[in-house]
């Protein structure tokens, strides 16, 4: 994950991984793509690999890998059901699309624990749909097609969607989700599925809080190194977004903002720097990514810098840089880069997605609601103007920014979710 970018639901994977020391009671067993163990000594299998990597993949090939990796770590395990008795295990799920049979696991005894990175029908429906119908409206007309056996006619990149999310629903006896805005979409997507009682049983919110480490001196002369590279001034002010660079995450919704400033003059006489860190991701990634940098181009006064995937001690030192983190995603399940740069200490504008509802504190930033993605820029254009006018007021932004992150520690979550799955067994 330092040279691949995956994005959160990877990492949240990966770190989890790394937060749990199996003691003589309970071992831990991952299985996965990647071609590296994910964290010395771990039992680790590497099923369905795919030579190329997944970052380059289409939606269509990454339909297929997941239906790839579908088959073969359902059969691992049902193949080693003596070496992994259901009685004593529990299977972890780390996301929706890419992970097992849970019907063919669950017949054969298994207890199953989800977790939610992406709702994905919401994200189907705000990417693709653009907002047409609710997403509850989505599950209903799914499950009707379904009782009457014409869910066949939807192509299968539809049926992961569709499908493998209400399997996962109806067969995870525990449902991680990191906020309460995605607990309430499910509840009214899958409300009828389980019964309302049964599902809010079933669902536990988990936000994943940070696990960033302090700045150390190297970093610190790393930040002092770029901002001589990059010629900043007492003036200079830094916006910063640190993402995938995918449609969802809505990079094209600031720079049409920056634009709209430099029209009407917000940012005449100001020195004014972009930072949009990342690569883009895989599915519409490499297309989004030129259509952010044809977009960074037009600009003729807000300067953007395009540093590429950050690994953690990169990513520790651009945050130094920063005066003023910017999320504007259409869609953002939790957002982990938000968390972090709060860590960081800097104050944060973000759309109003359903994970930074949970976290950000009212003097730590500012949300901007977008009634549609259309009507965005101009909204993000009046916050940034009123934000970046006030430098001091920023940096006590920051501090209440960073004294929130701090109380939000990634091993509480850990904790909670290796608990939560180590108690469905009897």
């Amino acid at each position: 994950m330092d040279r691949t970018p995956l994005g959160g639901g990877a990492m949240v994977g990966l770190q989890l991984v790394k937060h749990w020391k199996p003691d003589a009671s309970w071992s831990l067993t991952v299985l996965g793509s990647g071609p590296e163990t994910p964290v010395p000594g771990c039992d680790y299998h590497r099923l369905a690999e795919r030579p190329e990597g997944l970052v380059d993949l289409g939606e269509l090939d990454y339909a297929r890998f997941c239906r790839d990796f579908e088959e073969r770590t359902t059969e691992w395990i049902l193949e080693r059901r003596k070496e992994y008795p259901p009685a004593d295990t529990v299977i972890v799920v780390n996301d929706i699309s890419e992970g097992p049979t849970l019907e063919s696991l669950a017949s054969a005894g298994y207890e199953i624990l989800s977790i939610w990175h992406v709702d994905v029908v919401d994200y189907f429906n705000k990417l693709y749909l653009r907002r047409i119908v609710a997403p509850e409206k989505l599950t209903k007309l799914h499950e009707r097609m379904r009782s009457i056996g014409a869910d066949w006619i939807l192509p299968d990149v539809l049926n992961l969607v569709f499908e493998k999310q209400r399997e996962t629903v109806y067969h995870s006896k525990r449902m991680i989700v990191p906020s309460r805005a995605m607990a309430d979409t499910l509840m009214r997507c899958y409300g009828d599925l389980l019964g309302y009682e049964e599902l809010g049983r079933r669902i536990v919110v988990v936000p994943w809080g940070v696990w960033s480490d302090a700045p150390g001196p190297a970093d610190e002369n790393r930040a002092a190194e770029l901002r001589e590279y990059h010629e900043f001034t007492d003036d200079t002010v830094v916006l910063m977004t640190l993402s995938r660079i995918s449609p969802e995450k809505g990079v094209h919704l600031l720079l049409d903002a920056l634009r709209q400033m430099e029209l009407n003059g917000s940012v005449t006489g100001k020195d004014l720097r972009l930072f949009i860190c990342g690569e883009p991701a895989f599915m519409m990634g490499q297309a989004y990514g030129r259509k952010v940098r044809a977009a960074a181009a037009k600009l003729k006064q807000v300067k953007v810098v395009f540093p590429g995937y950050l690994d953690a001690a990169a990513k520790r030192a651009y945050f130094q840089l920063g005066d003023l983190f910017v999320s504007p995603s259409i869609h953002e399940s939790y957002g982990l880069n938000v968390v972090e740069a709060m860590h960081a200490g800097l104050p944060v504008l973000a759309s109003d997605h359903y994970g930074v509802r949970d976290t950000l504190p009212l003097d730590a930033g500012r949300l901007v609601h977008y009634p549609s993605p259309k009507k965005a820029p101009p909204l993000l254009a009046a916050a940034l103007v009123e934000m970046i006018a006030d430098k001091a007021k920023l940096k006590k932004m920051g501090a209440a920014a960073r004294e929130a992150a701090s109380a939000m520690p990634f091993s509480s979550a850990a904790d909670a979710v290796r608990l939560a799955a180590l108690g469905l067994l009897k």
